[in-house]
Order: structure tokens, then sequence, then C-alpha cells
């Protein structure tokens, strides 16, 4: 009789066990989804006037749509250019009768890549990265 009782309480324990592994696994896996989810939302946009220079820029954004909304509303009237970039950055070079953008890993790489586009006596006019 004793003997029965140890190997149900071993039986139990080895449930319990169990249900613990498991319970974790799926904490893990819950943690996961939730790191590559904000990851993935990291969206940034500039708007440029090639008119007047005004711009507008946007980071951090959940979604591309939002980033391209914010820096559109900063920028205000007459923004024609847009760029926008996830997990990165973008920038605008300019000199007079020429605009130029692109994105790039980091600040410098998006500056080089833009002025590389934009020519001879270009400037950056504007960068943005997200976090």
């Amino acid at each position: 009789m004793a003997l029965g009782r140890l190997d149900r309480s071993r039986g139990l324990a080895g449930v319990i066990a169990i249900q613990t592994a498991c319970l974790l696994l799926a904490m893990t896996f819950t943690v996961d989804a939730i790191a590559q989810k904000a990851s993935r939302g990291r969206w940034g946009a500039i708007a440029y006037s090639t008119k007047t220079g005004a711009y507008g820029y946007a980071v951090d954004r959940t979604t591309k749509r939002d980033a391209e909304t914010e820096a559109f509303r900063i920028c205000g009237t007459n923004c024609d250019l847009l760029r926008t970039f996830r997990n990165g950055c973008g920038a605008v070079a300019v000199r007079p009768k020429r605009v130029a953008s692109d994105t790039g890993a980091s600040r410098e790489i998006a500056e080089a890549k833009a002025l590389r586009k934009c020519g001879d006596n270009c400037k950056i006019a504007v960068w943005a990265c997200t976090k």
C-alpha cells in the first residue's frame, strides 16, 4: 500500500514538472514574439519640399503609413519628396536645382549615399534615424 502512494506522488511530481516546463517554454516564445514585433515596428520617414526647403520627419513609428503621415504633417504644404526607412536612417542631400535621398544602416551611411547621388557641392538638408 505504501508503494502505491509513493508511485502516485512520483507521477504527480512528473506531471507538475512537465506542466512547469511547458509554461516556461510558452513564456519564452511570448517574450520572443513581443521583442520581434517591437523591432519590426521601427519605421521612419522624411518629407521634403524641393520648392521651399521645408522638411518634416518621423521616427520609431509602428507602421510605414504612420511615419509618412507624420512626416508630411510636420513638413506642411508643397512637400513633394518622401523617403521611408525601417530600422535604419534616411538622409536628403541638396544643392541648387538638385535633390537626392537615400537610406542606410547608420546616419553616416545614409548621408554618404545621398551625397554621392546628389553630386558635387551638395549638403545634407535633413537626416533621421530610428532607434
